[in-house]
């Protein structure tokens, strides 16, 4: 199968810390732990200040560089202004798309949402391997959530980067967060990898759980309302069938959000010393911090 990426092209690329043995904590406040029946699934936590926050949870699910010291920042941010546990979780188990250059698609077809798919996937390769699927980590951090914090699954809502807006969006398709902000969403996921249709998943989770994508300008055309886009329409037509905690409807709203002078990559990759850079990955984190007090 030739590489192809997720990912638009002329996007950011790797960030500067994605060395798996290395990973700095300097200037983090959170830190690194392993989980899940096997101990092999490591994430990362962040709580709040003196640990005195709500019994509300975020669930990170990263882009294809997995854990590194510009997530942990994010992550430390929303456990501050939301006063909730963030936890990180790194499903490639140290693997990042520079591993897998040569073979980028395989790599991310032994990560299906859910375990059904393996037998598939074996037949047709004629291999066995280890996969891990989404569904099974997320289970894992609700599972540590509860017994470490005591937070019910069902307060737990959800943050995608890249190739995690599509694990988000699949796992609220199946309904299992309160609700999902997603940062330069690769969706195409869904078909390119695994030959689904992204209109049915974006509207199943639409239907089941409030969305905000936060869009480059050289992300695909149907995740922006400026063009028409389909995504864009299923996600923002589903705001007239909910109702919002607060008065203040518009930072509430399910929708996309375009930032065209921004390359895909942007919030969790991109060259922050850069003032524009900096200023809209603000400003899309803003936004995911306004939309998590409305809808949490």
């Amino acid at each position: 199968m030739a590489t192809t990426s997720c990912c638009p092209d002329n996007s950011w690329g790797a960030p500067l810390d994605t060395n798996h043995d290395i990973k700095s904590l300097d200037g983090a406040s959170g830190e690194l732990r392993f989980i899940g029946p096997a101990k092999d699934l490591e994430i990362y936590v962040s709580r709040p200040t003196n640990n005195e926050g709500s019994q509300k949870a975020l669930c990170v699910l990263t882009d294809v560089y997995g854990l590194q010291s510009r997530l942990f920042a994010i992550c430390d941010k929303l456990a501050t202004e939301l006063r909730f546990t963030v936890v990180a979780l790194d499903t490639f188990r140290g693997q990042t798309k520079d591993n897998h250059m040569e073979d980028f698609v395989e790599w991310l077809r032994w990560h299906p949402f859910e375990s059904d798919v393996d037998s598939a996937i074996e037949k047709e390769e004629n291999r066995s391997a280890i996969i891990y699927p989404v569904k099974d980590d997320i289970v894992s951090c609700f599972e540590f959530l509860a017994e470490t914090y005591k937070i019910k699954s069902s307060d737990v809502g959800a943050v995608g980067f890249c190739w995690g807006v599509w694990a988000m969006t699949k796992a609220c398709e199946m309904n299992l967060f309160r609700c999902g902000v997603g940062f330069h969403p690769s969706i195409k996921i869904e078909s390119m990898v695994f030959g689904g249709d992204q209109e049915a998943i974006v509207r199943n989770a639409a239907d089941n759980a409030p969305l905000l994508f936060c869009v480059a300008g050289n992300d695909l055309d149907n995740l922006k309302p400026s063009k028409g886009g389909e995504l864009a329409h299923i996600i923002m037509a589903s705001s007239k069938s909910r109702h919002a905690s607060s008065s203040d409807d518009h930072k509430a709203a399910p929708r996309c959000v375009e930032f065209p002078e921004m390359i895909h990559g942007w919030v969790s990759r991109g060259d922050t010393s850069i003032d524009k850079v900096r200023e809209d990955a603000s400003a899309s984190l803003n936004l995911a911090v306004d939309f998590f007090r409305h809808w949490m």
